[in-house]
């Protein structure tokens, strides 16, 4: 499991590098358009995912920026062991 985790973490963080390539248009405009709006759905998902999961996060004093950064990078990739770990 904490396999799984590692991998879908790195993985999940290096799919933000398409959007960042979408920015400098790497690809066609249609995929450019189509990456961005993905991303921002993501993005806005990971956010309402952060609300959720700030309490739980502060019970067992993992409350930080970089925490926060990382839950919205990689998701439940990030904060799944944590809360596992203290369970």
């Amino acid at each position: 499991m904490k396999t799984f985790l590692t991998i879908g973490k790195y993985a999940t963080v290096g799919a933000w590098i398409l959007p960042l390539l979408a920015l400098f248009g790497c690809f066609s405009e249609a995929w450019n358009q189509c990456i961005l709006w993905i991303a921002v759905l993501v993005f806005y998902a990971h956010l309402a995912e952060l609300v959720f999961i700030k309490g739980k996060l502060r019970m067992n004093d993992r409350d930080t920026a970089h925490d926060g950064m990382m839950v919205v990078l990689a998701g439940f990739f990030h904060w799944l062991p944590i809360i596992k770990k203290f369970d």
